[in-house]
């Protein structure tokens, strides 16, 4: 089964997430700030990251680049869920190596589900 880690520190939108990552097909682990996500990361080795950039302890960015610079987790592709949608920040999310960002206010569960399944296919495909 395809392993998702799922990055939220929001409980409510957290839980609502790996519910829909279930039903659809995945296994989805949770984690709330980005101390336990790197820790799982290199635990789980994901098949895929969503990644929350506003978290506890390291954001989401300073998690990008742990990922990205550890060999175990680097080609673990990472989709940024971010309110935030400032042109410093979508470029520092862009250079860090996210294959992807969404901006939670935009999407619905379904379409970060979509997100999900496309980027597993191009990554899928790129191998």
């Amino acid at each position: 089964m395809t392993k998702i880690l799922a990055a939220e520190d929001d409980k409510l939108i957290s839980s609502s997430l790996c519910e829909a990552l279930k039903v659809a097909g995945f296994e989805p682990t949770p984690a709330y700030d980005g101390e336990e996500t790197l820790a799982k990361a290199k635990e789980i080795l994901p098949d895929l990251v969503l990644l929350d950039i506003m978290m506890p302890k390291l954001d989401g960015i300073s998690v990008l680049w742990e990922l990205k610079s550890n060999p175990a987790t680097a080609k673990i592709p990472v989709v940024v869920l971010t309110n935030i949608g400032d042109v410093e920040t979508i470029s520092k999310i862009v250079e860090a190596g996210a294959v992807d960002y969404l901006l939670k206010s935009d999407q619905s569960v379904d379409d970060i589900i979509q997100k999900v399944k496309d980027v597993l296919a191009r990554s899928v495909n790129l191998a």
